[in-house]
Parts: C-alpha cells; sequence; structure tokens
C-alpha cells in the first residue's frame, strides 16, 4: 500500500456508544494529535480540525453557526460514529481560540445546567 492511500484513511474510528466525543478528543489531546475528525450521527455531519490536540475549527454540515456552539453541539451526542485522519494542517486558523480542555469543560458545565432547568 503507498504512503499516500494509508495517510487518507482514518486512524481512529469508533461509535460514540462506545466512546463520547469528549472521551475522543481528550485522548487527541493527549496525543497531541493533528487532523480531521468527523462525527456522523444520523442526518448530521460534523467536523472538528485538530492541530496538536487543539479544536482549530469545528462545523455542521448545513449550518453557519460559529466553532465554538459546533464542538459544544457534538458534544451532546450519544449515538453516531466518529473517525479520524491525521494529517497536518499548519495553514488553518485557530477560529475557537480555547484549549480542548477548556472546551470540554465548558460543555460538561452546560449539560449539567441543561439537566438541572429540565422539567
Amino acid at each position: 500500500m503507498s504512503s499516500a492511500a494509508s495517510s487518507s484513511e482514518a486512524g481512529l474510528r469508533g461509535r460514540l456508544e462506545q466512546f463520547g466525543l469528549a472521551t475522543v478528543l481528550t485522548f487527541l489531546d493527549l496525543e497531541r494529535r493533528s487532523g480531521e475528525l468527523v462525527v456522523v450521527a444520523g442526518e448530521r455531519v460534523g467536523r472538528l480540525w485538530l492541530r496538536r490536540g487543539r479544536v482549530l475549527r469545528a462545523r455542521l454540515e448545513g449550518s453557519r453557526r460559529a466553532s465554538k456552539s459546533v464542538v459544544y453541539d457534538l458534544l451532546t451526542l450519544g449515538r453516531g460514529r466518529f473517525s479520524f485522519t491525521q494529517m497536518e494542517l499548519e495553514e488553518i486558523a485557530d477560529e475557537v481560540n480555547a484549549p480542548t480542555t477548556l472546551l470540554l469543560m465548558e460543555a460538561a458545565r452546560r449539560a449539567d445546567e441543561a439537566s438541572v432547568s429540565a422539567p
């Protein structure tokens, strides 16, 4: 197999039911990985781009929302699939401007608030 073909294959993939997105992002942060993380849940497709474990940009197909809100939305998903493809992303600007751990803490805070305010 050529190195070009192997570099475009997902190096990490799985089901959100087994490994939540927070766990996947924590792992990628600890390993300081760079690449694209694709999350598919039903009709929803989200993409996150990471450089050295830090989320730089996030998009939800069919949406114009900003990066951080997309990250928080994707972190609420309990079902679906993810795949991470390692690649260098030196040209992508950091639109999120927050460490991955801070994003995860804010997402947890939002989830706690939502559970308290739920009837």
